[in-house]
């Protein structure tokens, strides 16, 4: 059974988008748009951060990055996306993989991404005790467990 994520089609309480107004908005989709930009009948990350409320489900996840990311939104805003995007790989890896966690960890939430790409999420599946492992039905650890221990003593 799987345990679906949030998306548009799912309600969820109000998240404290850390006053990410709709001007910030647009920013994040500028930027969010170089990251994943639509093609091949897939939406672009702009388009599901903004308009489908993948922004919104990232911060009811994950509240604590809400001051950052408006943070770097602020000082985004009015700058050529593509040159921002390349400023903060290059200049700011803490704002980059803020930025980056939250349009990619946004974009899969997305019901529409994930049906569009055939993963239906994280499932559940039991593990069958009887059921012998498939390493050990295909043998991968004879070799090792035939060969022996092999180790390097730690220093002390």
């Amino acid at each position: 059974m799987s345990n679906p994520s949030p998306d548009r089609s799912d309600p969820l309480p109000p998240a404290d988008a850390g006053d990410i107004g709709p001007d910030l908005r647009e920013t994040l989709s500028g930027l969010a748009d170089i990251l994943i930009p639509a093609g091949h009948e897939m939406p672009s990350g702009g388009e599901v951060a903004v308009e489908r409320g993948a922004l919104d489900a990232v911060l009811q996840i994950r509240p604590e990055l809400a001051d950052d990311l408006r943070e770097l939104l602020e000082a985004a805003d009015g700058r050529d996306p593509a040159v921002e995007v390349e400023r903060l790989r290059t200049e700011d890896a803490a704002g980059f993989g803020l930025l980056t966690t939250v349009v990619a960890g946004g974009y899969f939430l997305d019901r529409g991404v994930r049906d569009a790409l055939g993963y239906r999420g994280q499932e559940r599946v039991p593990i069958v005790a009887e059921d012998p492992p498939d390493y050990d039905r295909e043998g991968l650890l004879a070799a090792v467990i035939e060969r022996g221990s092999i180790y390097r003593p730690t220093p002390e």
